[in-house]
C-alpha cells in the first residue's frame, strides 16, 4: 500500500510538471514567468528608439500620443503637441520598473491595489507600439506607494494584461484625468510690461483702449470722462495681461471650431518693438474659444511668423479669468457711483 501510495504521489507530481510546462510552452498567460528583481519589462530598454506610440487607457481618459521626430504629438486632438517631457517620463519609467514582490493573483483583490481592468477601475493601462503599430509592451499600473521600500524610492503595483500575477515594482509613475494636462499648454506669453498698447472691442462695437508711451509710465485710458475716477493702477492695466502666461484649457483644430470675424469680442495687443498679436473670442459650450493672429516688423518680424505658423491652425480653449479681462469695458475699470 505504501509503495502504491508513493507511485500516485510520484505520478500526480509528474502531471503537475508537466501541466506547468506545457503552460509555459503555449504562452499561458495565467503563468507569470518573472521573479523578483528582474524588470517589469525585460527587453524595452533595448527598444526605446522604436517606439513610435504611447497610449494610455483610464476610465475617465483614453489618449494616443504618437512620436514625430524628439516631440510627441495627440491624436485625439487633431495631432496638437503633447506635454513632451510627461510622455518621455512614462516610457523611461516603464523601462526602469524594477519587479520586487509578487502579490495577489486573485481577481477579486485586484481593486485593493488598483490593478484591475481599466475600463471599471482605478488603473491605467499603458500600451507601447512601435512605428509600425505593434505592440512592445503592455502593462497595467496601479495604486502608488510612497517609499514603500524603504529606499527613497515609491513603489507602484503593475500587473501584465492577461497575467494573473500582480507585483509591487520600484518606480513611479503617475497619470492625470485631466486632458489638458497633457497637452503642451503654453499658447503665448508676452508679459504686460512689452505691451504698448490693448484695444477690446466687444460686439457692439464698444471699444476701450489702453495706452502708454514708454514701458515705465502707467497705462491711460483714452477718451475717458475727465471726471473718472479709476479702481486702481493694477485694474486698468489688466487689458494688457491678456497675453501673459496665456495656457489652454483645451484645443480644437481650426477647421473644427472656426472663430468668425464679426460679432465676437477682439483684442488687440501691440508691444513697444513692434509686434501686434490679435485675438478673437468667442463663448460656446461654457468655454471660452480664442483664435491668434500676429504681425510683426524689424526685430519682432520671426516672433510673428512663430505665433502665427503655431496658432493658425488651432482654436484654443482659455481660462475663465482670461476671457474676462479680454472682455473688460471702461465701467470695469471705474470706481462705481456712490449711492
Amino acid at each position: 500500500m505504501q509503495k502504491r501510495g508513493l507511485i500516485i504521489l510520484g505520478a500526480a507530481t509528474l502531471a503537475l510538471v508537466v501541466l506547468a510546462v506545457v503552460a509555459i510552452a503555449t504562452g499561458d498567460h495565467g503563468v507569470s514567468r518573472a521573479a523578483p528583481g528582474e524588470r517589469a519589462l525585460p527587453a524595452l530598454a533595448t527598444k526605446l528608439d522604436d517606439i513610435g506610440a504611447v497610449g494610455i487607457k483610464r476610465s475617465a481618459l483614453s489618449l494616443t500620443f504618437v512620436r514625430d521626430g524628439d516631440n510627441w504629438l495627440v491624436a485625439e486632438k487633431g495631432n496638437y503637441p503633447a506635454a513632451a517631457g510627461k510622455v518621455r517620463q512614462i516610457v523611461l519609467a516603464m523601462a526602469d520598473l524594477l519587479l520586487v514582490e509578487p502579490k495577489t493573483q486573485q481577481a477579486e483583490f485586484y481593486p485593493r491595489l488598483d490593478v484591475e481592468d481599466p475600463a471599471s477601475g482605478k488603473s491605467t493601462l499603458v500600451t507601447l507600439k512601435d512605428k509600425s503599430g505593434a505592440t512592445l509592451a503592455e502593462l497595467i499600473i496601479g495604486k502608488r506607494r510612497f517609499d514603500r521600500l524603504g529606499t527613497g524610492t515609491d513603489g507602484v503595483y503593475v500587473r501584465k494584461p492577461g497575467d494573473s500575477q500582480s507585483w509591487l515594482a520600484r518606480g513611479s509613475l503617475e497619470f492625470s484625468d485631466q486632458p489638458s494636462s497633457w497637452l503642451d499648454r503654453r499658447i503665448v506669453d508676452i508679459p504686460e510690461k512689452r505691451i504698448a498698447k490693448a484695444t477690446l472691442t466687444q460686439p457692439d462695437g464698444t471699444k476701450l483702449v489702453i495706452s502708454r508711451a514708454k514701458p515705465e509710465d502707467k497705462f491711460t485710458v483714452e477718451d475717458a470722462p475727465a471726471d473718472a475716477k479709476f479702481k486702481s493702477e493694477t485694474t486698468t492695466s489688466e487689458p494688457a495681461m491678456v497675453l501673459e502666461s496665456l495656457d489652454l484649457d483645451d484645443v480644437k483644430p481650426a477647421a473644427e471650431m472656426p472663430i468668425p470675424d464679426k460679432d465676437v469680442v477682439t483684442g488687440s495687443f501691440t508691444t513697444f518693438d513692434g509686434l501686434t498679436v490679435n485675438v478673437r473670442l468667442l463663448d460656446k459650450d461654457d468655454m471660452h474659444w480664442v483664435a491668434l493672429s500676429a504681425v510683426g516688423s524689424g526685430a519682432t518680424e520671426a516672433e510673428a511668423k512663430a505665433i502665427g505658423e503655431k496658432a493658425s491652425r488651432w482654436t484654443y480653449a482659455i481660462p475663465s479669468y482670461k476671457a474676462t479681462q479680454l472682455k473688460m469695458k471702461l465701467a470695469d475699470l471705474l470706481e462705481p457711483a456712490k449711492g
